[in-house]
């Protein structure tokens, strides 16, 4: 998991809800400018976090030169854990947490979220991927929401596909400008359907659609697996209201 600055408070949102995950989750390593003791302060006050099982990583512990934009940064950082941890990951952006249990390994193969494909910046990863890996979509399907699991034979085989140098491959697309045009997602997921098509699945989740704190208690969740802010104030959220979040999903799931 990776923790900007303003994002804590999500953070705390999300790892209250690792119960809900299937294999359990026997490490978190975090990933943050913040230092780990702030980390440790902020995550003591919300008790459903089990903190026995954390890992601090900064982000100046891994060799990104060239990579400052925040955007390409972040999706940096992921590929080098990927690069560096020697077991299958679970990649969970801190706004995206499961309110029912979830399997995201089934069978020993992977299960991706998805959502359709709906605006111009789907298209512009996609290219980029195209560029990588000489192949896009099969699907109307975006990988793009930020929880993913992901085996280490599959990063491995990626990477040979990329030519063994990942960074490079990647630098070569274009300039780290405001376009975006990165997906770690998206590049993640559309390997994995091209070149390996039997052995992952994917689901969309169910969950209404929340603009706004004060409709969280109005909202039916009865049908909803999962929890994602897309937008301000939900998304760097204060600590208030990450309190009001995790007592409400801990009230209406016991």
């Amino acid at each position: 998991m990776m923790i900007g600055p303003g994002r804590l408070n999500d953070a705390c949102c999300a790892l209250s809800f690792d119960e809900f995950l299937s294999p359990a989750i026997d490490q978190t390593v975090i990933v943050s400018p913040i230092s780990s003791t702030n980390i440790i302060d902020k995550f003591a006050q919300f008790p459903h976090i089990d903190q026995t099982k954390l890992i601090f990583k900064k982000d100046s512990e891994f060799n990104l030169p060239g990579w400052d934009d925040h955007w390409y940064k972040q999706q940096g950082l992921k590929f080098s854990l990927l690069d560096s941890l020697d077991s299958d990951i679970v990649i969970q952006d801190c706004d995206v947490f499961y309110i029912k249990p979830w399997q995201y390994i089934q069978n020993g193969h992977p299960v991706f979220r998805t959502e359709d494909v709906w605006n111009d910046y789907h298209a512009v990863y996609e290219q980029a991927v195209i560029k990588l890996i000489g192949a896009g979509r099969t699907s109307n399907e975006s990988y793009v929401t930020e929880f993913m699991p992901y085996l280490k034979q599959d990063w491995v085989e990626l990477k040979q596909k990329l030519g063994g140098d990942w960074k490079t491959a990647i630098e070569s697309v274009g300039p780290f400008d405001d376009t975006k045009w990165l997906s770690e997602y998206e590049l993640l997921g559309i390997y994995k359907s091209v070149f390996d098509p039997d052995n992952y699945h994917y689901v969309k989740d169910k969950m209404p659609v929340i603009h706004h704190i004060n409709e969280l208690e109005d909202l039916d969740w009865s049908e909803a697996n999962v929890v994602k802010f897309k937008a301000r104030p939900l998304k760097g959220m204060n600590e208030q209201d990450a309190h009001r979040i995790v007592d409400y999903f801990k009230r209406i799931t016991a």
